[in-house]
């Protein structure tokens, strides 16, 4: 039998909680008792920014529909997830501004603790975040270290009732150990690589901007077909009436006639969509959550063949040079598979797979842009007009830009995968050895002591 024993003065600190002392909260309550809490440590904890965007209400300001806000989903562990409006220059400014050496919480079970970059635009953060500022430079990682460990989140959350929130005060009180002398080189890593991913996405968004500037400047206004429209009879067809894809129709002709817009069917070939039967050994399935933004099949997350639904996943592994598109017409996405793509890699049905002749990640870009997203968006089917069907995709225009202007966008997309496998590699090893510490500080505070066997008369 194993026994936890507790000393006197945690029992009056902290009160008689069994969580406290028989679950993971334990490590963490004995390791912070050795340190300082944040507020010892000279950190300010700032509440996000709590605003409305509903004209009439008490918290209502005019700024909050056009400013860019760092959301609870834009939290991952130690670093921000950016989107496309983060890349914009900020609009206001203020404490519930991010700056350089701030971690960022989200409010909301699961926590999460970001670290903000050096080169990250200083947007605020919503409400359901929370900022700790002024934290020494050394300790920065190792607080984030912390929090994004599952003691101390329960640790965090005991008090928060029904609904797991974390608190101001939580956070204000919260004790951890004290800071490893090594932690200064792993921070110093961990600040440069950051910086590097920062500059690396903001180089991608460059490119990106000039694809939408392309597909967007012969764009045309859809129109509202609950007033009545008359269509060309090059636009009616027999094999689907709804006027949704009648009105698509009759602007991809517009497109194609006047704008020079070119058939995905006549740019792509479409591959197979036979599903996986037998693996023959270790694999992962690429599912659309796992893509972002920047058209990068990621490295991580990798998952074993045994957890697989064959049935949902396509037979061949990701071959270099293809693009994969979304079939979910509300999230529609495009990724290029470079040539360090993780092997054995599958992606699911949800996945349609195309064969560029040549640039095949200006292509992508191009799938990505919201013109291109706006024709997928209406060829979705079935009862809830979500899906797009595969063959549906052959019917998309895109816009031709010049050969060179492809080319150039080709080499800056190889460029961006190559530098973004560099840096997860060196951040997966910066984690590893910051994980290393994290153990080592922490095992100490792990020992149960065994128990005697009680006799029983």
């Amino acid at each position: 039998m194993l026994a936890e024993f507790v000393p006197p003065s945690l029992l009056a600190a902290m009160g008689w909680s069994p969580e406290l002392f028989a679950g993971p909260a334990a490590l963490a309550l004995r390791a912070g008792q050795a340190g300082s809490s944040l507020e010892q440590m000279g950190a300010r904890v700032l509440d996000g920014w709590r605003v409305s965007e509903t004209p009439g209400s008490l918290a209502y300001d005019p700024r909050a529909a056009v400013t860019p806000v760092y959301r609870q989903a834009n939290i991952g562990k130690f670093q921000l997830l950016l989107g496309e409006q983060h890349w914009a220059s900020p609009q206001i400014s203020g404490p519930w501004c991010v700056q350089p050496e701030d971690v960022v919480i989200n409010k909301m079970a699961p926590v999460r603790a970001a670290l903000v970059a050096t080169n990250a635009k200083r947007h605020p953060v919503d409400g359901n975040s929370i900022i700790v500022r002024g934290l020494p430079r050394a300790a920065v990682p190792w607080v984030a270290a912390c929090l994004n460990h599952p003691s101390y989140e329960q640790l965090l959350l005991l008090e928060s009732g029904v609904l797991k929130r974390v608190g101001l005060g939580s956070i204000n009180e919260l004790r951890v150990p004290p800071t490893p002398l090594a932690m200064e080189g792993v921070a110093s890593g961990l600040r440069e690589i950051l910086d590097e991913i920062t500059i690396t996405g903001e180089n991608l968004h460059r490119v990106k901007a000039e694809a939408v500037e392309e597909a967007s400047a012969t764009q045309h206004p859809t129109p509202e077909l609950r007033s009545g429209c008359f269509f060309p009879s090059i636009a009616v067809r027999i094999d689907n009436l709804l006027p949704s894809w009648v009105a698509l129709r009759a602007e991809q002709a517009v497109l194609e006639s006047q704008e020079g817009w070119v058939a995905l069917d006549e740019l792509a070939s479409f591959d197979d969509r036979k599903r996986l039967t037998w693996t023959g050994g270790p694999c992962r399935a690429l599912r659309l959550r796992d893509v972002s933004d920047d058209l990068l099949v990621p490295s991580s997350d990798q998952q074993h063949s045994s957890e697989l639904d064959a049935s949902r996943t396509l037979a061949k592994a990701l071959v270099p040079g293809e693009v994969l598109v979304s079939t979910l017409g509300s999230s529609f996405r495009a990724a290029y598979v470079d040539d360090e793509v993780p092997g054995h890699t599958h992606p699911v049905d949800s996945w349609v797979r195309l064969r560029f002749r040549e640039t095949p990640a200006a292509w992508a870009l191009l799938l990505s842009t919201q013109p291109v997203r706006s024709q997928a968006s209406r060829l979705t089917v079935g009862s809830v007009q979500q899906f797009v069907p595969p063959d549906a995709m052959r019917s998309l225009r895109l816009p031709a830009p010049p050969r060179e202007v492809r080319e150039r966008w080709q080499r800056a997309v190889d460029r961006h995968h190559a530098q973004r496998r560099s840096q997860e590699r060196r951040w997966s090893s910066l984690r590893s050895d910051l994980m290393a510490l994290f153990d080592a500080v922490h095992r100490p505070f792990q020992s149960r002591l065994p128990l005697m066997a009680e006799v029983v008369p």
